[in-house]
């Protein structure tokens, strides 16, 4: 018995034999020398990209039909071969043959995305190179993806270095019990569309291609990011008793996901959702979201690709907004630099990004663009409840900045005689400590806030929140964050404001009750997370977090506060 561990990425217990799928190598060699007849190069691309278009509109559809979020994944597929479209035919005007200019260009352009450190952004590479994958079948004349038709019989584990998000679509219906691969991590699409089929799995597990051999039994733990090969029948036996009690956890998590959250004794709190990408949206609402507090932009833009539209805005809010059944919907306006690929990049690479031209800072060398977001969200705001908020805000000089600009933007609108809400509510994310510390000042001129405890924790202690060797250090429950947390939970409630919680803090269960106890009465969170807290405030009462808070309140070190917590909370098991 060979025991793994990974990262977790979609919950339960799956046993089965193994099934390895090698990746798919390059259809064929790529050609360095320059074609005969560079006209008849560009029309073989063309051909080759229109059949790969119309694979991916069928996947598209066949999903879309069944109304399945993750269709739009390949919706953006589909999107993102157009935009390399010119880049293909200019490399082969230069000499290149249609293969070789899709091997270079689509590996160029993953070789710099995979180098971005944002998690979210930098796994978009493995997108990039499905489509360069998808292309080069089309060029030899293959068809599919490249998937084994075969498989034993019975249950069985798929053991891979990665996985596409097309591959992953094709695991319907071939009796896969988990999933474990060697590379990939949890904010993916081809994590997202796992999770999406409710299939348990594991990413991230070091040396596992070469340890597994196919048709050996393996178990996956994906709630413990668990992969076990070869289990004995101790394992195998607590495998099953895993398995089926996580099943009777999530079924019944998602019956009370009608219910309100609301403490024993009587005291409400919202449970918003964070939005990545635009199937999340249903998602939430599944779990009885009652809107959305988080809703990130920079999706919008894909890689390779070029800043979207007005329109190309317009209509990604308003899908958002008629999936929320009269929720808010939440935008953060654009948050580029930093760890996340700016599609304005300056030449010259900043010597400390984080603390460089990010968020609004950005938006402020690029006035255009940002008036061209502030429009569409104006525009949606005329057709219900939308909110503007502001990353990375400071203090008093960008928020003022940043709503005249706002203004600027509703005067375009007026002058086109464009139908818009010149004055929605506007707010700012808490996730600089001097924001945190001006709180009270922030408050008398904004309509809400938004803790965004990620970075909040990271320049609150000095601690890169994407370095691996940082982790220890990256304590959420730091006695000088709470008081950071009190402060801006004070000021809002001084100045009749609402605050909410959209960082990662607010989704686990222990925090939540810590945070309820503080004053904090909304959380915005990633989807899966809502029913777990939903059902956690549900069996306390107000009078018990706020006791909890005070206890905890008291301490003077982060590890006493992780341990009082754990003692006085029982979190809702992961199965």
């Amino acid at each position: 018995m060979l025991d793994l561990t990974g990262i977790p990425v979609s919950g339960g217990s799956g046993v089965g034999r193994a099934l390895l799928y090698e990746e798919s190598p390059d259809v064929r060699a790529a050609a360095a020398m320059p074609p005969k007849d560079v006209d008849a190069e560009v029309r073989r691309l063309h051909e080759a990209a229109e059949q790969a278009s119309g694979d991916l509109g069928s996947l598209h559809d066949s999903l879309a039909a069944s109304r399945d979020a993750i269709a739009q994944i390949f919706f953006a597929h589909r999107a993102m071969l157009t935009d390399f479209l010119p880049q293909l035919e200019a490399t082969i005007r230069e000499g290149a043959s249609a293969e070789h200019a899709v091997q270079t260009v689509m590996h160029a352009a993953a070789a710099k995305i995979s180098r971005v450190s944002d998690p979210v952004l930098s796994l978009r590479a493995k997108d990039v190179l499905d489509i360069g994958r998808r292309l080069s079948r089309a060029l030899s004349g293959a068809s599919g993806d490249g998937l084994p038709d075969d498989q034993p019989d019975g249950p069985v584990v798929v053991v891979a270095r990665d996985l596409s998000p097309t591959q992953a679509v094709q695991l319907r219906g071939r009796n896969v019990a988990a999933i474990a691969l060697e590379q990939g991590g949890h904010t993916g699409h081809a994590a997202v569309i796992i999770k999406s089929l409710e299939i348990p799995c594991v990413m991230g597990v070091r040396g596992l291609t070469e340890a597994a051999s196919p048709g050996q039994m393996i178990w996956v733990e994906g709630s413990a990011g668990r992969v076990v090969i070869e289990p004995d029948a101790a394992a195998m036996e607590r495998a099953v008793e895993l398995g089926l009690r996580y099943e009777r956890l999530e079924a019944s998590l998602l019956e009370e996901s009608d219910l309100p959250a609301e403490t024993i004794d009587g005291h409400r709190a919202t449970l918003l959702a964070n939005i990545e990408y635009p199937f999340d949206v249903d998602a939430g609402m599944e779990r009885g979201a009652e809107g959305v507090g988080l809703y990130r932009t920079e999706f919008l833009y894909q890689a390779g690709g070029t800043l979207p539209t007005e329109d190309e805005h317009l209509a990604a809010y308003r899908d958002a907004l008629g999936r929320l059944d009269g929720g808010r919907l939440t935008i953060r306006t654009y948050d580029f630099g930093a760890d996340k690929e700016s599609p304005l990049a300056p030449a010259e690479p900043e010597p400390n990004p984080a603390l460089g031209v990010r968020s609004l800072r950005w938006c402020f060398e690029h006035p255009d663009e940002f008036l061209l977001q502030l429009r569409a969200i104006l525009r949606v705001a005329a057709e219900g409840d939308v909110r503007i908020m502001l990353p990375m805000v400071a203090g008093l000089e960008e928020l003022r900045r940043a709503k005249a600009l706002i203004d600027e933007a509703a005067a375009q609108l007026a002058a086109a005689g464009t139908n818009h809400e010149p004055r929605p509510p506007v707010g700012v994310m808490i996730e600089i400590p001097a924001a945190a510390v001006m709180a009270d000042v922030l408050a008398r001129e904004v309509d809400f806030f938004s803790v965004g405890t990620n970075d909040l924790i990271q320049y609150n202690l000095a601690v890169d929140r994407l370095n691996p060797r940082m982790e220890p250090f990256f304590r959420p429950t730091h006695p000088s964050l709470l008081r950071l947390l009190q402060t801006t939970i004070e000021g809002a409630r001084a100045a009749g404001i609402p605050v909410s919680m959209c960082g990662e803090m607010g989704g686990q269960s222990i925090y939540a009750v810590l945070l309820l106890g503080m004053g904090l009465r909304e959380f915005s969170l990633t989807p899966t997370y809502i029913p777990r807290v939903r059902r956690l405030l549900r069996s306390l009462t107000l009078i018990e977090a706020r006791r909890i808070a005070a206890d905890c309140l008291r301490l003077g070190t982060a590890g006493e506060i992780e341990a009082r917590l754990r003692e006085r909370v029982t979190p809702i098991g992961a199965g």
